[in-house]
């Protein structure tokens, strides 16, 4: 029997908080946008390039992310890539996402806005 795998690894900034929601079944679920950057070129004439993932996470790693990521925090991911499309105005827009199984906050964690620096 054959095996194949499907894992992606991201280690990245978040793009904008989570946005989470909850499902008619009463699932949580956030969506957060995640940004990774590479160079491409070489000397001066090297260009910085940032790519966007569409991270989707699921229950508790929902709620982990609502409470602790913010816009700006590095963080890692674990997860599988899944295609998918849908159609505007008579036109297919290919999309990808990444289903999140495991999320690590690089950031060291915020001060809540509630504690008065001392």
């Amino acid at each position: 029997m054959s095996r194949s795998v499907n894992k992606i690894i991201l280690v990245g900034h978040a793009g904008r908080d989570p946005e989470v929601r909850e499902t008619q079944s009463g699932s949580k679920v956030a969506s957060l946008s995640l940004a990774t950057n590479h160079r491409v070129g070489t000397g001066d004439d090297a260009e910085e390039r940032t790519e966007w993932h569409r991270l989707t996470l699921w229950n508790r790693l929902a709620l982990f992310a609502e409470e602790y990521v913010r816009k700006g925090d590095r963080v890692y991911v674990e997860g599988r890539l899944e295609y998918d499309a849908y159609e505007r105005d008579g036109v297919t827009i290919p999309t990808a996402e990444v289903h999140v199984r495991e999320l690590v906050l690089l950031s060291p964690p915020k001060a809540q806005e509630s504690e008065v620096a001392a």
